[in-house]
């Protein structure tokens, strides 16, 4: 009876316990408690009144976080849900219960699994095993803890270990058991098997773990892995063990659930080759298969990089890419199968719905099976009858049925043959005879949906044999928990008698079977061998055999096919539907030929499989070989000491922080952690007989030490001469008759002892044999070192002399090829000296010989030039003399007189002819008044001057044409000739002596006529420079640039010269080709000019007037130079495309031009067009500017009232024309050559032979 000021806790009905202070007793056995506010306690909260059996003792505010449940003051269910609150939101999710480790699910990664965690644990000593499991020595309770003490155990003892995971769905059980794995594989590497056994969990998880509402990763399988380790304590190999998949969530899920994780992964992980491959729609909704349930997707799962990794892991045990094409298009083939729908024929008899025929395709094709076999095998039956086959069809619910057990048959197959491959990489090299092994059971926990089936009797069947094993065998080297107080009483042991709920009823009411009784699958079988079995007779049958079973109830006011079971986690209602069918899991055999007649390698193993598998189990049902398994299961668990986790699951919405205390509550319960920890409390765990622990413990005695017992001291001396040598207190252990009891942890101390003493007997003699062997070691090495020097010496000595021998050698070549390489060096730089001084020297030479012939030439040159000029001016002086006679003197003065009033002159001739006149004032006297007669006579001999030098320079551009004409004319010539040289070869070439001899003919013929015609232009020329004077004119006026210089360059530039030489000068840019000696048609070249005399500019800025006759002149002439630009233009394009043609046939083969590059030419022909164009252009502008010109006299003569009559036409004779009042004295027309001069204006400058070579090709003319 709690006292005042205690602390306890209440139990509230709507809010589990509270914890709370009595604050007094209240009458009738009742109590006033004062409720916490906190969990700490720290405020007040309301004053209840509450009795005595709703309160529990607290404990101390110390133990809230206690690490082992067994050192709780008080031991009840409010004080370990409150611990484990406490440590749960610390992340502390692991506590210890004596022997059992309660693992609560955080439902969030932590940090506590890392290598540095691992290795901490790996260190620990096995002697402090037992002191860790209750946390004496301070070792934190961690899954690593357990899977070590396991480990060493096998290691220290030899015996095979095994590790049970239990707890309910979502509890953490799967992550758990990959822990172990990976602690155990980091523990007991180095072989390698150890990366093939954790690759096994991914592909086990893919294919036999789905989404149910209680766990995203739920086991809907329970495998035990064996793991084997060789002598050396390194894994070896491993063997995995599957119990009861759950075949029928391949074709149906509840709502909110998902089927097998690998058809979504294979639907969104598949590549768009293996799409194709697999016939795999764009979406996994088309698959009646997946989207039945309403949930495909889950949060936070990324299936298709779950997909990679799976096929990784595949890889790595053994599975080639092919093989594991063939698989997953088995895959394919069950989702496709699901499509399939059928539509009635008549009441008894259905055909494949058309619209599901693309799926029976695909489905054949994956398969590689007939397509009407499939469909035959799907709709009909094949029976044997009298010894008659006979055909029955089926009806629509047998057909669906039928297709969902082919669906559930070749998964199923499939499943089995992927875990026999993992098997057979796993236990390569592993021997059971040889070997020790520790097992890690992960099996499906207990559940409880709102439709329960025959697999969810199976799954809780087995969870409670499990349960019965675990309550059995928690802490206690025996597994019977009824034998346990049998042993303490043959042992005369005083014990604390603890209670306990047994769940053997409910073990009997499932699995008994004659004569000890019926049992539910005993039952179930009993009714699959009746011919009218059914589900409703089965639960008829249930009800009225089980209705007095304690565990076992219906509804009695409405019987149907529903039964509840009472199992030790609460009821649980099952439905009979379908419970027959899937108890026989019968499949067609015409199912099994149809794969057997597969042409695909996997689904013929598949088939093969199914067939040997009936005939194994013959008329034995699902739930009778479910009950063997699960027999053999516990027999294996027997053979081995256990270790137990128990999983709790700590909300049912699986998120992380979220402590639901009733749903925690009922899971203690049901796992029986409360009888656990008091039994492990209580009790005596850890018992040794007495030979044993003596055996075990006397070489701790300094009396003893090893070997036997002396005479006269018996073992339970010695076992009670260990106890006291330790002083292990007499309330910590109990000796009975054969054995001795102890507490948990007791024999830590000793086993720490044992080890240190162990491990100091170990250092003393690898010590000493390190000792021995290294004197050994030693005095080899010396030996070793010895000879090794003697013999390295000996051959160095050698290499030294024969490198000493090539080293000689070497000097001597490498002296003779230096030697050799300088002289030739020597020899070259000599020729190279004597070289540079002859050149030098011939370049000094020549320098001087070219001065001297330079100065020479100059000398001659100014000679000559002074000659020339003394006798033009003679000459001139003549022809003025005997032009105007006048004699030299006369001359000479009005030369002088010019030099002195040239700019007074010239301005007076720029002022009008008004102002030109004396002045009749008596005042005004002209300057120089004696001297304005003779100014008067030079202007008239000025005049007469200019028309004698328009008419010479008239006769020079004759000259120059003349001088073109011959040129042209011998270049043509020298074409002429090559092409006859050409002629003449090739007929030389064929035998045609007659060709030859014409062609010889002809180049005779034109080289004597060669020879006569540079005579005439040589006179041309000779009498156009004696026509002409010399820059300083001999008539006495001052120098101006002749007309022809002005045409030959195309510019306006006064007093620019000109050389005279035709292949220099460039025509006008008016100049207009016409006519003349080499004029195709015939008319004459004329060019219009804008000059004036001097600085005389009235052309240019339009200040003398005009006259109908000039206008009329100026237009006609204007016209006449437009047609002879449109001539030149036209004749010019048909030079070019000839030329662009036969360039175009020699490059394509149709013509042969000998010596001749295509590309070359017409690079040239190309540059020559060019440059046309641009003074083509040029002479556009030119005359444009003097038509606008004349345009604007017009325009003025209108003004003035000049009539300006006709229209433009061809002067009918190209003539000089007289001179123009109204141009001051200047022709308006003057004749710039022929149509020769025209060509080089077009056509390049010069006559270069080179630039016209092509036109011998071409056999014409050249423009």
């Amino acid at each position: 009876m709690p006292t005042k000021g205690s602390r306890v806790w209440v139990l509230r009905p709507s809010e589990g316990w509270r914890r709370g202070t009595v604050a007094g007793a209240e009458g009738g056995g009742g109590l006033r408690v004062l409720l916490d506010c906190d969990q700490l306690g720290e405020a007040a909260g309301p004053e209840i009144t509450v009795s005595a059996a709703a309160v529990e003792p607290a404990n101390p505010v110390l133990l809230d976080g206690v690490r082992d449940l067994t050192h709780l003051s008080y031991l009840n269910e409010p004080g370990i849900l409150h611990v484990l609150r406490q440590r749960y939101s610390g992340d502390a999710v692991y506590t210890m219960a004596g022997p059992v480790l309660v693992a609560v699910n955080p439902f969030k990664p932590l940090p506590l699994y890392g290598a540095a965690a691992a290795r901490l644990y790996s260190q620990r000593s096995l002697g402090s095993q037992a002191a860790a499991a209750v946390g004496e020595e301070g070792w934190e309770p961690h899954v690593f803890l357990t899977a070590d003490r396991a480990f060493k155990q096998m290691v220290a003892f030899q015996q095979s270990q095994s590790v049970l995971i239990t707890g309910e769905s979502g509890a953490g059980k799967t992550e758990t058991t990959k822990i172990v794995m990976r602690y155990l594989a980091q523990l007991a590497g180095g072989t390698g098997m150890e990366d093939r056994v954790l690759e096994t969990n991914p592909i086990l998880e893919a294919f036999g773990n789905a989404k149910t509402i209680h766990n995203n990763n739920s086991s809907r399988f329970g495998k035990l892995i064996e793991i084997y380790f060789n002598r050396s304590h390194s894994i070896c190999g491993a063997l995995i063990h599957t119990y009861l998949l759950e075949k029928s969530r391949v074709v149906h899920q509840q709502p909110d659930e998902r089927s097998y994780h690998i058809f979504y992964q294979l639907c969104r992980g598949a590549t768009e080759e293996e799409r194709r491959r697999y016939l795999l729609p764009a979406s996994l909704e088309e698959f009646a298969y997946l989207s039945g349930s309403g949930c495909t997707h889950i949060p936070g799962v990324d299936d298709a990089a779950e997909f990679q990794r799976v096929k990784a892991a595949m890889a790595a045990v053994g599975i080639s890419p092919e093989q594991q094409g063939e698989l997953f298009a088995v895959l394919a083939a069950v989702l496709w199968l699901g499509n399939v729908q059928f539509v009635p024929l008549h009441d008894d008899a259905v055909t494949v719905d058309g619209a599901s025929m693309p799926a029976v395709a695909a489905a054949a094709a994956l398969l590689q099976c007939e397509q009407g076999a499939l469909l035959a095998a799907l709709t009909t039956r094949q029976m044997v009858a009298g010894g008659e086959q006979i055909t029955r069809e089926l009806g629509m619910e047998a057909a669906l049925d039928n297709r969902d057990a082919l669906s559930k048959a070749i998964y199923a197959a499939a499943f089995r043959w992927l875990v026999d491959r993992i098997n057979a990489a796993l236990t390569v090299g592993a021997r059971r005879g040889e070997t020790t092994t520790l097992s890690i059971l992960d099996i499906y926990g207990f559940e409880c949906f709102k439709e329960n089936s025959f697999e969810q009797l199976c799954i809780n069947f087995a969870n409670e044999r499990l349960q019965q094993q675990a309550r059995h065998s928690s802490g206690f080297s025996k597994h019977m928990f009824r034998l346990e107080q049998e042993v303490y009483e043959s042992e005369s042991i005083d014990w604390a008698h603890v209670e306990f709920v047994d769940n053997q009823e409910c073990v009997d009411l499932i699995e008994a079977r004659p004569p000890a009784g019926v049992g539910i699958l005993s039952l179930l079988d009993e009714e699959c061998m009746m011919p009218k079995g059914s589900d409703s007779t089965f639960a008829a049958k249930l009800q009225q055999q089980q209705a007095a079973h304690p565990r076992f109830s219906y509804n009695t006011r409405a019987p149907g096919d529903d039964f509840t079971i009472q199992h030790y986690a609460g009821p649980v209602v099952y439905s009979c539907t379908k419970f027959l069918d899937k108890n026989r899991d019968t499949l067609s055999k015409d199912l099994v030929a149809l794969l057997q007649a597969s042409s695909a390698p996997l689904v013929q193993l598949l088939a093969a499989e199914m067939e040997r598998g009936q005939e194994r189990r013959g008329s034995q049902t699902v739930g009778a070989r479910f009950r063997d398994q699960l027999r053999d299961l516990i027999q294996r668990l027997d053979a081995t000491a256990l270790h137990f986790v128990r999983c709790i699951k700590p909300n049912s919405q699986q998120v992380a922080g979220s402590f639901d205390a009733p749903l925690i509550l009922h899971q203690l319960r049901c796992c029986g952690v409360l009888e656990v920890a008091r039994i492990a409390r209580a009790g005596y765990p850890t018992r040794y007989l007495h030979a044993e622990f003596a055996a075990r413990y006397k070489h701790l005695l300094p009396e003893l030490g090893p070997g036997p017992l002396p005479v006269g001291v018996s073992v339970l001396d010695v076992c009670r001469q260990v106890l006291a040598h330790f002083g292990v207190d007499e309330s910590q252990y109990q000796i009975g008759r054969t054995r001795l009891f102890f507490r948990a942890g007791v024999l830590g101390h000793l086993e720490d002892v044992a080890a240190r003493m162990q491990h100091a007997a170990l250092l003393i003699q690898s010590t000493w044999r390190m000792a021995r062997c290294r004197r050994a070691f030693l005095a080899a090495r010396a030996a070793a070192v010895t000879v090794q020097a003697h013999w390295r010496g000996r051959r160095g000595r050698q290499e030294f002399a024969e490198l000493l021998r090539r080293h000689r050698a070497a000097v001597r070549i490498q002296a003779a090829a230096r030697g050799c390489a300088q002289r030739k060096r020597y020899r070259r730089a000599l020729a190279g000296v004597m070289a540079i001084q002859m050149a030098w020297r011939r370049h000094v030479l020549q320098e001087r010989a070219a001065g001297r012939l330079q100065e020479r030439r100059k000398r001659e040159d100014s000679l000559r030039a002074v000659a020339e000029a003394k006798r033009q001016e003679q000459e001139t002086f003549e022809a003025v003399q005997r032009d105007f006679g006048v004699d030299a003197g006369e001359i000479r003065r009005v030369l002088g007189l010019w030099q002195e009033h040239s700019e007074a002159f010239m301005q007076w001739r720029q002022q009008p002819p008004a102002a030109q006149l004396p002045a009749r004032s008596a005042s005004s006297q002209p300057p120089a008044a004696d001297d304005s007669g003779l100014l008067l006579e030079i202007a008239a001999a000025s005049a007469d001057a200019q028309q004698q030098q328009q008419r010479m320079e008239g006769l020079q551009i004759y000259a120059h044409k003349l001088e073109r004409t011959v040129d042209d004319l011998r270049e043509e010539n020298q074409l002429l000739r090559r092409a006859l040289h050409t002629l003449q070869a090739k007929a030389e070439a064929v035998g045609d002596p007659a060709a030859a001899a014409a062609a010889a003919a002809v180049l005779a013929t034109s080289a004597g006529t060669q020879k006569r015609r540079p005579s005439h232009a040589a006179d041309a020329a000779a009498h156009v420079s004696l026509s002409t004077g010399s820059p300083a004119g001999s008539s006495g006026l001052p120098p101006r640039p002749p007309a022809f210089a002005i045409a030959a360059d195309g510019t306006s530039r006064p007093g620019s010269g000109s050389t005279g030489r035709p292949g220099s000068a460039r025509p006008s840019p008016l100049a207009v080709p016409g006519s003349g000696d080499c004029s195709d048609d015939g008319s004459d070249s004329i060019s219009l000019m804008s000059l004036n005399d001097g600085d005389d500019d009235s052309v240019a800025t339009g200040t003398a007037t005009p006259t109908a006759a000039s206008l009329a002149a100026q237009r006609n002439d204007a016209a006449m130079v437009v047609r002879s630009l449109e001539r030149d233009l036209n004749k010019k394009q048909s030079l070019f495309d000839d030329d662009a043609d036969f360039i175009r046939e020699v490059r394509t083969g149709q013509a042969e031009a000998p010596g001749m590059h295509p590309d070359v030419e017409f690079k040239r022909l190309l540059m020559r067009y060019k440059d046309w164009k641009k003074q083509f252009r040029d002479r556009l502008g030119s005359t444009q500017k003097v038509l606008k010109q004349l345009a604007k006299d017009e325009k003025r003569a209108a003004g003035l009232g000049i009539s300006v009559g006709g229209s433009l036409r061809r002067s009918p004779t190209p003539s000089m024309r007289p001179l123009s009042p109204s141009l001051g004295g200047v022709p308006a027309l003057a004749r710039t050559g022929s149509q020769e001069g025209a060509g080089g204006a077009l056509g390049g400058t010069g006559s270069s032979s080179g630039k016209h070579s092509i036109f011998a090709r071409f056999g014409t003319r050249r423009g």
